[in-house]
């Protein structure tokens, strides 16, 4: 069954002294498909406006999946290093992703996922991200 939930979404980039931070409040759609969940919204922020995200929640992974003027597919698993491709209009950037905090408190009326992780490109490190997920039914 689809539930439509309320989604708060806070995060931070640290990029050596640089800190830059995002707080969106958006409207999405939750539910179960076999043992899998997921969670859909348009986004909203600077950039990725209009851009379709669906989160795939299982056990002890989350995935990202981005479609539209942005797409990627993310997959974000504790202490774990993955790559991954960033699709813009003006290219294709190669990044990799390293996990160093992944929890996942699932509920069918209300939920949170909590991330740190680092943000790689071919040169190194790009920066240090948190990114906290908030979602409840309406």
């Amino acid at each position: 069954m689809t539930k439509e939930v309320s989604i708060k979404i806070t995060g931070k980039q640290k990029n050596g002294t640089e800190e830059t931070e995002i707080n969106n409040h958006t409207k999405g759609k939750f539910y179960n498909k076999q043992g899998t969940y997921y969670l859909r919204y348009q986004e909203e922020a600077k950039g990725l406006k209009g851009v379709n995200t669906t989160l795939k929640i299982e056990d002890n992974q989350v995935t990202l999946i981005r479609q539209g003027k942005v797409r990627t597919i993310q997959e974000f698993m504790p202490q774990t290093k993955t790559k991954f491709d960033y699709k813009t209009p003006y290219g294709r950037l190669e990044l990799e992703i390293e996990v160093e905090i992944l929890n996942v408190n699932i509920g069918s009326r209300a939920g949170e996922i909590n991330l740190k992780y680092q943000l790689y490109d071919k040169q190194g490190l790009i920066g240090t991200n948190w990114l906290n997920i908030v979602y409840k039914e309406e």
